[in-house]
């Protein structure tokens, strides 16, 4: 959601809906950050962290009026925002939320590698509804998802440690969306090798039963 490198992007009946939730957020605060630091640039990572805590908790109410249910991966992304936002905010350290990216991605790497491990593939139950593929597949799936979150993850760390936090601020949004993106994009050829799209089967078999009765006619 509010990091959009936690978050698949995927086909779905409300698109605008989980762009709104997903990037809303990251765009929110940015911007904010950028104001607060004219006129105090030591004090606008703090401030703005806690506008983006508060607008995390927006999100998520959004969410839940407008699907009609908690989104697992967003509760989750969501408290640890308001975990690392709120030890930025209370403490008066930056360190914190910097680190936030790193964290959830990382854990994200490990509840996707371990799922297919152990049979429990998380993206399968986040992609299920959208997508039919074999098991295999879908760890395959997986374990590319956990790779690239571990990717982010560390490229998250050398960006705050290696520059300066206007630059890490902006590579939120300019960085992290259009890899996420780039790298979602890149993983359809395969999905639709080895797959299909969910409900493509009925339309098919509808189209079957469409000819087969326009033969029976004839």
């Amino acid at each position: 959601m509010s990091d959009p490198s936690i978050s698949p992007t995927v086909p779905t009946k409300k698109p605008q809906q989980n762009m709104l939730v997903d990037l809303g957020p990251v765009v929110i605060f940015v911007v904010c950050y950028h104001l607060f630091r004219r006129s105090n640039p030591d004090g606008a990572m703090v401030k703005a962290a806690g506008i983006f805590m508060v607008v995390a908790v927006i999100a998520l109410i959004y969410s839940r009026l407008k699907s009609g249910r908690f989104s697992g991966v967003l509760l989750f992304t969501t408290a640890i925002i308001l975990v690392t936002a709120g030890l930025t905010v209370f403490s008066g350290n930056p360190i914190f939320f910097y680190m936030k990216p790193t964290i959830i991605n990382a854990l994200f790497g490990v509840l996707a590698i371990g799922g297919a491990l152990i049979g429990k593939n998380g993206i399968k139950m986040l992609l299920g509804e959208a997508f039919r593929l074999p098991d295999a597949k879908w760890n395959t799936l997986a374990i590319r998802w956990g790779l690239f979150f571990f990717f982010m993850a560390a490229l998250n760390e050398y960006i705050w440690r290696s520059y300066s936090e206007p630059f890490w601020v902006n590579f939120k949004l300019w960085g992290m969306t259009p890899l996420t993106l780039i790298f979602t994009l890149s993983q359809i050829p395969f999905i639709m090798k080895h797959g299909k799209i969910a409900g493509q089967e009925a339309s098919q078999a509808a189209d079957q039963d469409d000819t087969s009765n326009a033969v029976k006619k004839d």
